[in-house]
């Protein structure tokens, strides 16, 4: 009975830390264009601007790294 109580709120301590994850990459892709001159997603979905859509996925990514190190700190 111990194991399932542990299991179950594992799992809950996971899809809470994964949504705050997700809704922190969302906040940082959203502060990266509102940073950046011109209209970033325009850019990217209007004009396919590969360059620019390589360095925004590197930057979120590279946050992305941050905010997990941090919620496993």
């Amino acid at each position: 009975m111990l194991l399932v109580v542990e299991l179950t709120q594992g799992v809950i301590n996971s899809l809470i830390y994964a949504l705050l994850g997700i809704v922190m990459a969302v906040f940082a892709a959203k502060v990266i264009d509102w940073i950046t001159p011109g209209q970033l997603f325009r850019q990217l979905v209007d004009e396919k601007n590969t360059p620019l859509a390589i360095f925004t996925g590197l930057l979120v990514l590279g946050i992305c790294i941050i905010i997990a190190a941090a919620i496993a700190g």
